[in-house]
């Protein structure tokens, strides 16, 4: 990650959601987003929206061989009753608007966020699929290379009895606009949660032969030493009065963020997506790609269109 030369004034004040949608599957994988998505609709006392997205084709067969409207008939009495379980016993119910649209998901999903103006998305990584290591569901990855909506992204580990962030919330930057919006993003979630906020960069080392190594030290030295000043300045504007930590640290990206992630106890992991290029790109293989593949906390992803928009 290599400091860039980010124009602060172009921050936007992160987006309170005041509008949540939560597309489900009715897997134990969308569940857990679900969960996630009530807590957040709870605490910012925001419409949450839960979607189910039915098959064309197996719409099409149910209506030409069964004469069953199988959105009206049979999903929408299966996600009202997914949604009514899904609180924890004991609480009391999240008011939702359920929503059942047939197509296909990512772009019905896509579609939905956009006719209901809303803030964020809450998925899981994976669903009925199921989970594969360093891959993400399709619907997942589709949505997330199409999205000007921030994305959180649910792991596939069943969360704690009490979901939130008051462990921390850990924003990865690369010095991008998408991640200075990330930065504003994380801050407010920690605020909310009242947990400690961290902003990480990481500057991947330069690969030479070894008898050119010494050359690369005082660059080195002086690559830290400058994403310190931008971050430090980058934490000023996102956090105001709010006490902050900063830290730069040297290796792989995705490696270092994950590890900092479990050695802080982060609840969040948040940064920003810079388009089809770049090191936080949505490309399989960007660092963002593994950090949301291998994380094992939710992960806000920013698309860099959510800052102009």
């Amino acid at each position: 990650m290599r400091p860039g030369r980010l124009q602060f004034g172009s921050i936007l004040s992160a987006v309170i959601p005041r509008s949540i949608l939560c597309p489900v599957d009715f897997s134990e994988q969308s569940r857990h987003a679900l969960r996630l998505a009530g807590v957040l609709a709870t605490r910012y006392r925001s419409r949450l929206i839960v979607l189910s997205v039915v098959d064309p084709l197996l719409a099409e067969a149910a209506r030409s061989r069964l004469k069953v409207d199988l959105a009206k008939t049979e999903t929408e009495p299966a996600l009202a009753e997914f949604v009514k379980a899904t609180w924890p016993a004991g609480t009391p119910a999240i008011e939702a608007v359920l929503a059942v649209r047939v197509g296909t998901a990512a772009a019905a999903i896509l579609d939905a966020a956009a006719r209901e103006a809303v803030d964020v998305i809450v998925m899981g990584t994976h669903g009925l699929g199921g989970v594969r290591k360093w891959l993400l569901g399709s619907t997942t990855e589709h949505v997330l290379r199409r999205a000007r909506t921030p994305v959180l992204v649910v792991p596939p580990i069943p969360p704690a009895d009490s979901v939130s962030f008051e462990a921390g919330v850990l924003a990865a930057i690369d010095f991008s606009e998408s991640s200075a919006a990330a930065a504003t993003s994380a801050a407010q979630f920690a605020q909310q949660f009242n947990g400690p906020l961290l902003l990480a960069h990481v500057v991947e080392p330069v690969t030479v032969p070894p008898q050119w190594s010494s050359l690369l030290e005082e660059s080195d030295e002086a690559r830290m030493a400058e994403a310190r000043l931008q971050l430090k300045a980058l934490a000023d504007q996102c956090a105001g009065p709010r006490t902050v930590e900063t830290i730069v640290t040297p290796g792989r990206p995705a490696e270092a963020i994950g590890a900092l992630a479990e050695e802080r106890r982060a609840g969040l992991i948040v940064m920003g997506l810079t388009g089809e290029h770049g090191l936080f790109s949505r490309r399989p293989g960007s660092i963002a790609y593994r950090v949301l593949c291998s994380a094992s906390v939710p992960v806000l992803v920013v698309p860099s269109a959510a800052v102009n928009t």
